[in-house]
């Protein structure tokens, strides 16, 4: 096993510009989409289905997200990066083309297509959140963190501001006739990841240098399977518990009971198997396990109103995709402000 050098100060500029790049895709991609959303269901006729294109993506990368960190423990965060971002740009390339052929065998019509290609962007996608912040880990203090986690922050932040007006604009205008075939603007939406992708896939390559040394050992197979069987039918149940079906029904108690079980199976497999996936004793971690409960909360919140307010906004006050957007601008800013801010009092005070 080789030794890691200490890293410079121009190496670790360096990997963290690609690691921001990384952080900036997967940051303009949850919110480039949001407006677009409501003109793209109304052309692959999907109203019913319209939480399946955040659920489907948010249940893969929630999945991955401690996969790739323990695989990236494992053989490195560089080689789990350059994965994560080659199956999101494949994930964005397929939602581009969703519908664009008609229906197609074994996987239906166009907004079935764009879901499943949303399920693949999504496992790219764990790779990119999960290895940009065990970089930090890896290259920064704990003091020195905040401050650092402030500049991700306000890229996402600045993303979240961007992304709204940018899918507004292709949704609105980016229709276009090329090499004889009419693109439907909010294809755009999914292209625009492209050039950017490439880029990242590039800096991580030939830019990033390693930040820690692969331990080996194995990966917690049996621990990875009950962890996706507690998380997907606790996603079904809560997508289709009071729309599809009623609260009570047999099949949603059911989804619910077989999460419960699958969890405590996965703690007691955790708590048992040398190595882990999740070890139990981050539970126990006050600042670990505060800081999580308060991110599942407030994420409701943020990804509820950045899904469906462009919806409310389109088709029920009639506005046009870039005016939604425009509309979500006090949010992002309030957002990032807060976020720097934070930042610098955490680095300042030692305090989370």
């Amino acid at each position: 096993m080789t030794t890691l050098h200490p890293l410079t100060e121009h190496e670790r500029k360096l990997t963290m510009f690609a690691i921001m790049t990384v952080f900036l895709l997967s940051a303009l991609d949850q919110t480039v989409v949001s407006t677009a959303m409501p003109r793209i269901i109304a052309e692959l006729r999907g109203l019913e289905m319209y939480s399946w294109t955040a659920t489907a993506y948010m249940l893969t990368s929630t999945v991955m997200v401690p996969i790739y960190g323990k695989l990236g423990d494992m053989y490195g965060r560089k080689i789990v990066l350059t994965v994560g971002v080659s199956i999101f740009l494949l994930g964005s390339a397929l939602c581009g083309l969703a519908g664009e052929f008609g229906d197609l065998p074994l996987v239906g019509g166009g907004m079935v297509q764009l879901i499943l290609c949303r399920a693949i962007q999504g496992i790219g996608s764990g790779a990119l959140f999960s290895g940009a912040f065990a970089v930090i880990g890896d290259l920064y203090p704990p003091r020195e963190r905040g401050k650092v986690m402030g500049w991700f922050v306000a890229v996402f932040s600045i993303s979240s501001v961007a992304g709204p007006t940018i899918g507004g604009f292709f949704t609105d205008h980016g229709t276009m006739r090329l090499f004889g075939y009419t693109i439907a603007g909010w294809r755009w939406v999914f292209y625009v990841n492209l050039p950017l992708g490439l880029v990242s896939l590039f800096l991580i390559m030939f830019r990033m240098h390693r930040t820690n040394t692969p331990t080996g050992g194995r990966v917690d197979y049996l621990g990875a399977l009950f962890l996706t069987t507690a998380v997907v039918p606790l996603l079904l149940a809560l997508t289709w518990g009071g729309n599809r079906l009623a609260w009570d029904s047999a099949e949603i108690i059911g989804l619910l009971a077989t999460s419960v079980i699958a969890l405590l199976l996965f703690i007691v497999i955790e708590a048992r198997v040398a190595d882990p996936i999740m070890p139990l004793s981050l539970v126990r971690n006050r600042a670990f396990a505060i800081t999580n409960g308060a991110s599942f909360v407030i994420s409701m919140a943020f990804f509820g109103v950045v899904m469906f307010m462009p919806l409310y906004m389109q088709l029920v006050l009639g506005v046009n995709a870039t005016k939604s957007g425009f509309a979500m601008l006090p949010l992002m800013l309030g957002i990032m402000s807060t976020a720097m801010l934070s930042g610098r009092i955490v680095r300042k005070t030692g305090r989370y």
